[in-house]
C-alpha cells in the first residue's frame, strides 16, 4: 500500500499526520534558508566573519548552504532523515550560540526564535525518526 492509499483508508493516525506536516514544514524552512544562503553568500560570509570561526570562511559558506539545500530536500521526503538532521544540527548550534549573540541588537527576535525551534525539531527527528509517512518507512516495508 502506498502513502496515498493509507491516508485515504484512515490507516494513518492524526499524530502521524501532525509529525509528517511538522517534518515537511521543517524541511521547507531549511531548504528556503539554503536557497537564501546560496544566493546571498556574501551575507553568510559576513555572519561567519563576526564569529570566532573566521578561518575557512569559504568552507563554512559551502557547508552551510549545501547542507541546508540537500538536508531540506531529504527531510521533506523523509529519506535518510536522521542523517539529514545530524548534518543540520552543528549549523543550528552555531547559529543559536555563536552567530546570533555575536550580532547583538542587529538580530531580530524572530530569527533567534526560528533558529531555536528548528534546532529543537532537528533533535526531535534525529531521535524519533521521520514518522510513519516517509520514504524511509516505505523503503523499509518494500525491502523487508
Amino acid at each position: 500500500m502506498n502513502i496515498t492509499h493509507r491516508l485515504q483508508e484512515g490507516y494513518v493516525s492524526t499524530t502521524d499526520l501532525v509529525v509528517t506536516i511538522l517534518r515537511i514544514a521543517l524541511g521547507i524552512v531549511i531548504l528556503l534558508k539554503g536557497i537564501f544562503f546560496l544566493s546571498h553568500s556574501e551575507y553568510l560570509g559576513n555572519l561567519i566573519r563576526h564569529t570566532n570561526f573566521e578561518l575557512k570562511t569559504q568552507f563554512w559558506i559551502s557547508y552551510i548552504a549545501f547542507a541546508h539545500l540537500f538536508g531540506g530536500v531529504f527531510i521533506i521526503l523523509g529519506l535518510i532523515t536522521r542523517f539529514a538532521c545530524a548534518i543540520q544540527i552543528p549549523v543550528l548550534i552555531g547559529a543559536v550560540f555563536f552567530v546570533n549573540p555575536a550580532q547583538g541588537s542587529q538580530t531580530s527576535t524572530f530569527e533567534i526564535v526560528l533558529a531555536i525551534v528548528v534546532l529543537i525539531l532537528l533533535v526531535y527527528f534525529l531521535i524519533k525518526g521521520p514518522g510513519k509517512v516517509s520514504m524511509d518507512e516505505s523503503l523499509k516495508k518494500f525491502l523487508l
